[in-house]
């Protein structure tokens, strides 16, 4: 069993020199960005390559989309900022 901790011990220092442990992401999480990339391909922006301003914009029509898609869904009304309300 000791060995079995220090096994341990070995991997949480490993981790902390990382920056932390790795969780995989939520089915949310993957359908979240999903969204995005789809809301990227719509208006032919390559996400990784955009300018900030192109960024922000794919990123909140797709805050926008989550929201009202999560409205529907819930049936709970989301507080919805108008993104693009002059």
């Amino acid at each position: 069993m000791e060995r079995n901790a220090e096994s341990f011990f070995k991997i949480d220092a490993l981790a902390e020199e990382a920056g932390g442990y790795f969780a995989l992401p939520s089915k949310e999480n993957i359908e979240y960005t999903d969204l995005l990339f789809d809301v990227c391909e719509q208006f032919g922006i390559r996400y990784y390559s955009a300018t900030p301003k192109e960024r922000h914009f794919v990123e909140a029509v797709t805050h926008v989309t989550w929201a009202k898609m999560q409205e529907e869904k819930t049936g709970i009304k989301q507080d919805i900022r108008p993104a693009f309300s002059a």
